[in-house]
């Protein structure tokens, strides 16, 4: 557990458990309960991390009802000092419990990194802003550090490194053999035949005579040397010692491929997206992104490029999609308020070009990001008016058609993160 950061966030004065060390293990023994839910699901989160951020988060918000119950498994008498929800104990909870798990792993850094980041230039913080900002900073190049060596291009010149074949203990022992059985066949051999053949007068019969009793006599004694030989080799070690210089061999040159596949890889990735900028080709669509309205565009073209990228994807990646619309809109990034944008994206032609983006919605209670707003509205299970009620952003706020485009990519990255 990260208890400098606790200890930062007590400072803050946002709540005060005064010197009592109980209730500071009680809240560290709650942090310890939450962090694990975390890692045990990481779709809890996107909504955990819209709730922390919120100081006006309602009271009946169910992941604030949740968190409550963790804590007072550790701290009983938690209503009894606070008679109203203690909502910024329960963010305090939340806040560390998401800086632990972000800490420890990219993947969850980037899935709060990107929710956070939608939704934090409106959030309303107090004294525990500055705090917040650091721990998302801190996850961002975490997060981004991580993503950019996916990316990245390997400039190392790929080499096989192999070790030399060596059999510990292989040794070739002497190999002794007895001639004097062969001594005596051969004598026998060399004598007269018993029919009195000799070996000048009747060659071709004294050969037969010959080979006959001396041939069995040298085989045998091969046999036997080689016999001798066998018994001196450990078939075991040299198996053992080939297959470890195979196996070492194969992960070299897998590591190799791996490495130079990579770089394949993200020399197509660059590839293609440089493509879909100079095109301005929507794969979705089937025609050029100059043809459409450009009230669909920030929804439309973070779809597309939702779909060209991984999940991991750098920060670099925003600006691309940025600057890619601020070229198609004249080179203009114009501001609107949610309120009009929303407005405009319900109208009946608009509603039935993006229904088809969002076709798998699920409704869920409580607090939702903006594209699952989006999402819930162009399906009609939701209506305007419960913005801010929903997303906890105010919906007279302003926002560029660069910066919504981004907002819905993150979305779609996150959702994408969570179901891996």
């Amino acid at each position: 557990m990260n208890d400098k950061f606790l200890q930062d966030f007590l400072k803050t004065g946002l709540f005060d458990i005064g010197d009592s060390d109980e209730r500071l293990k009680w809240l560290q023994s709650s942090i310890v309960d939450l962090q694990k839910n975390f890692e045990e699901d990481y779709s809890l989160l996107p909504k955990h991390t819209l709730v922390a951020l919120d100081p006006n988060i309602s009271d009946s918000e169910p992941v604030m009802i949740e968190t409550e119950t963790i804590i007072t498994t550790h701290w009983k008498a938690l209503r009894g000092k606070y008679t109203e929800m203690p909502r910024n104990i329960i963010r305090g909870v939340i806040i560390n419990s998401l800086n632990n798990v972000g800490s420890a792993d990219p993947l969850a850094a980037r899935i709060i990194y990107l929710t956070a980041l939608n939704f934090f230039p409106y959030a309303k913080l107090n004294s525990e802003k500055h705090l917040v900002e650091g721990m998302l900073n801190s996850l961002g190049e975490f997060s981004e550090k991580n993503a950019t060596a996916e990316w990245s291009l390997i400039e190392e010149e790929p080499s096989l490194k192999l070790g030399t074949l060596k059999v510990p203990g292989f040794k070739v022992g002497a190999v002794t053999l007895d001639d004097s059985n062969l001594s005596e066949a051969l004598k026998v051999a060399a004598r007269h035949s018993p029919e009195g053949y000799q070996q000048h007068a009747h060659s071709q019969q004294w050969g037969d005579h010959f080979s006959k009793n001396a041939t069995p006599a040298i085989t045998q004694l091969i046999t036997d040397g080689i016999a001798s030989l066998a018994k001196t080799l450990d078939a075991t070690s040299l198996e053992s010692s080939l297959n470890k210089f195979f196996s070492d061999f194969k992960k070299t040159l897998d590591a190799n491929l791996k490495t130079s596949f990579s770089s394949l890889t993200a020399v197509e990735r660059r590839s293609k997206l440089l493509w879909w900028k100079e095109t301005l080709y929507s794969p979705s669509q089937k025609r050029s992104y100059r043809g459409l309205d450009k009230i669909l565009l920030p929804i439309l073209m973070s779809e597309d490029l939702n779909f060209q990228v991984p999940e991991i994807t750098p920060i670099s990646v925003d600006y691309l999609l940025r600057d890619t619309l601020f070229l198609l809109n004249d080179q203009k990034d114009d501001s609107i308020s949610f309120t009009s944008y929303l407005s405009e994206i319900v109208k009946e032609g608009n509603k039935t070009i993006l229904k088809p983006y969002f076709e798998n919605t699920e409704e869920a209670d409580g607090r939702i990001s903006i594209t699952n707003f989006i999402s819930l509205l162009v399906n009609d299970r939701i209506s305007v008016s419960s913005f801010k009620e929903r997303t906890g952003i105010d919906a007279n706020e302003q926002i560029t058609f660069g910066e919504l485009s981004v907002v819905v990519l993150h979305d779609l990255l996150t959702q994408r993160l969570i179901t891996e």
